[in-house]
């Protein structure tokens, strides 16, 4: 007979002595053997395909050295929601549709959806929309001051642009802005005056006007009248209404998932005493919930915002880890969830995320964020691992969304990956504005794939963006395109405030709405072997003069097609605060480059080297395979490389499985 000490594996599902009927009840029995002295490994391996949660896995530091997994090579799925049966053909709003019942705890008092996300075989479906395409603007708004504070609890609508829609209370104003999205049901209308009164408050100003970067440009969604396109849904009367999105949705193939969860896996520990040694794989983690709203202490109590702030940085995920210590997510993927996909949070190190797929987050990808310089060493955050994974169609629902977020953390990997499809940043890290002292460094953004991020959505955003001091930090090897913003700031690079003592080499960036690299203010930052080509504005931007050397761009190679190289301000090339030479400089639309343009000052580079600048730098083609289909190999003859430009190898760059 096998003794407690023989034990290495139990199964959930199945037959035998250490089965067990739920995950739950599995990790309470390892529970107990780690109460009366049993130390080994063990797995709890899933035999079932399919695992329907009613409340998170919760697992706290008496479960330790423990690894949930499938049995055999197979996978398992985890999910958060529940399937709705019975759809039929139907017509809502004139439309034909199929229609299935409500289970009541998804359901509001009066019939419709007590719940914003619906999943239909394997995507997320659609709220309605009004208008059906565009935007609307206000005729007026709360608060005009215009500071970047300045909230606002109503606007006035122009006239004839809003109706009094039915079931008015469950219609949502959305709204992006700046670098940030804003969502809120409406709390009332008033058709005589036109007045919309937010059910919360705007995070940031909305005044500002058409076309600017702060104004409000608002569209609605949820709203019944508006339900005719394919793929979109809506509640009513205890009622799914869904209008299949193409002709292989039918009753007999439908599959419905509306979300009650919001977290399917929690670990955590306490500061003293920290979750060690979890481990997941080959589980498929799904149907996850996406409401979030940020609260704030009023003067007259708790106020709700429209919006999360930036990053969405207050959210949870889906599988989150607190106080944890060498712990994995390996070979898993997270489908269909609402907020972000993981949480390595405080007092968490040497976590990996290994292997992993994020598609359709209502948010980020993988979200990181430890105790802030002063914090006991036991609140820090630091040597974790993103590797090989791919985040892709992320930022659903709030697109301020980054697909790596890491916030006070230091000496971690974010390597191999493919993050794209984003509405906001690919990678971001730091999250100390200005000089102040910051927990961040020595993080490592190496070899990732970023692309197609921004899409027009937001403002002020980039591939890779630093903020705030974080000496030791590397940006390597990564190549980044198709970055486009708003309004402005769409960069493929970004050292944003006081982003300082890191480096950036051997990148490959092109295809960008703003420029391909921007600093706002920082100090001693390297930019070195680095291929930028084609950006829409001037490729480099340096924004602000201070009284120190803020950064040096050392032998990179630059591609126009008739923007300038760089926009400075006069007092940058006069007190020689910024550092250039050994670069190479190529415009295809024209023999002469524009290397410096600031306020109709125009400088070549001969100008500039007149004035002590771009010390053995030169102007010639490089000789690129086939750069505007974004083949950057250089041929043998390559005049960069006789300067000492050395070749990147992209041969490893990306998630490789």
């Amino acid at each position: 007979m096998l003794s407690y000490h023989d034990i290495t594996a139990l199964t959930v599902g199945g037959e035998g002595p250490f089965a067990f009927s739920s995950i739950k009840e599995a990790l309470e029995y390892v529970q107990g053997l780690r109460c009366i002295g049993v130390r080994q490994p063990i797995a709890i391996r899933l035999t079932e395909d399919v695992y329907t949660l009613n409340e998170p896995i919760r697992i706290d530091s008496s479960i330790t050295d423990v690894t949930i997994e499938p049995e055999g090579t197979g996978r398992a799925a985890i999910l958060g929601g529940t399937e709705i049966t019975g759809f039929a053909w139907d017509t809502y709003n004139g439309v034909k549709c199929l229609s299935a019942p409500l289970p009541e705890v998804c359901q509001t008092e009066d019939g419709g959806a007590d719940f914003s996300d619906l999943y239909v075989n394997g995507e997320r479906a659609s709220y309605t929309r009004y208008p059906a395409e565009g935007y609307l603007y206000p005729e007026a708004v709360e608060n005009e001051e215009g500071k970047l504070g300045s909230s606002s609890g109503w606007f006035i609508a122009e006239e004839g642009d809003i109706r009094d829609f039915r079931h008015m209370e469950r219609v949502q104003l959305s709204f992006c802005h700046y670098w940030v999205d804003e969502h809120t049901p409406i709390a009332s209308y008033d058709p005589a005056t036109c007045r919309v009164t937010m059910k919360y408050r705007s995070a940031y100003n909305i005044a500002g006007g058409k076309g600017t970067s702060s104004g409000l440009e608002y569209y609605l969604e949820n709203v019944a009248e508006m339900f005719a396109n394919p793929n979109e849904w809506y509640a009513d009367e205890g009622k799914l209404y869904y209008i299949p999105r193409d002709a292989s949705v039918t009753p007999e193939t439908i599959h419905a998932y509306i979300p009650l969860l919001y977290k399917l896996v929690d670990v955590r520990g306490t500061a003293e005493q920290k979750v060690r040694n979890i481990h997941f794989r080959n589980i498929d983690f799904a149907v996850t919930r996406g409401e979030f709203v940020t609260m704030r202490q009023g003067s007259d109590g708790p106020v709700g915002y429209a919006c999360g702030g930036q990053s969405v940085a207050g959210a949870d995920g889906t599988v989150s880890f607190l106080y944890a210590a060498n712990c994995s997510v390996e070979n898993c993927t997270l489908k269909n969830y609402g907020l972000h996909g993981i949480v390595i949070g405080g007092g968490c190190h040497h976590i990996r995320v290994e292997g992993c797929d994020m598609y359709d987050g209502g948010a980020g990808g993988v979200k990181i964020n430890g105790g802030i310089a002063g914090t006991p060493e036991n609140e820090h955050t630091h040597d974790n691992v993103v590797n090989n994974c791919t985040i892709l169609h992320c930022g659903r629902r709030y697109f301020a969304a980054c697909g790596i977020l890491s916030m006070h953390s230091y000496n971690n990997t974010f390597s191999h990956n493919e993050i794209g499809y984003m509405y906001y940043t690919g990678i971001s890290v730091g999250w100390i504005w200005g000089y102040a002292e910051s927990i961040t460094r020595d993080n490592r953004i190496t070899k990732n794939y970023i692309h197609h991020i921004g899409q027009g959505k937001l403002s002020d955003l980039a591939g890779v963006y630093l903020l705030g001091s974080q000496q030791g930090t590397v940006v390597s090897n990564n190549i980044i395109h198709d970055v486009k913003a708003k309004v402005y700031g769409g960069s493929a690079l970004y050292t944003d405030e006081g982003s300082s003592f890191t480096i950036l080499e051997n990148n490959i960036c092109y295809n960008t709405s703003d420029n391909v690299y921007q600093q706002h203010y920082g100090m001693m930052n390297t930019v070195r072997n680095n291929i930028f080509a084609f950006s829409d504005g001037p490729m480099t931007r340096v924004a602000r003069t201070e009284p120190h050397l803020s950064i040096i761009f050392e032998g990179n190679i630059f591609c126009s097609s008739g923007t300038q190289m760089y926009i400075l301000n006069w007092p940058q090339v006069s007190r020689k605060t910024i550092a250039m030479h050994r670069n190479l400089y190529f415009d295809y639309t024209k023999d002469e480059p524009a290397v410096y343009d600031f306020e109709g000052v125009k400088l070549n580079l001969a100008e500039l080297q007149e004035r002590g600048f771009e010390h053995d730098s030169i102007t010639a083609d490089p000789l690129f395979r086939d750069p505007m289909n974004g083949d950057f190999t250089l041929a043998e003859n390559s005049p960069a490389i006789k300067m000492g430009f050395k070749p990147i190898d992209i041969s490893d760059v990306g998630a490789k499985r």
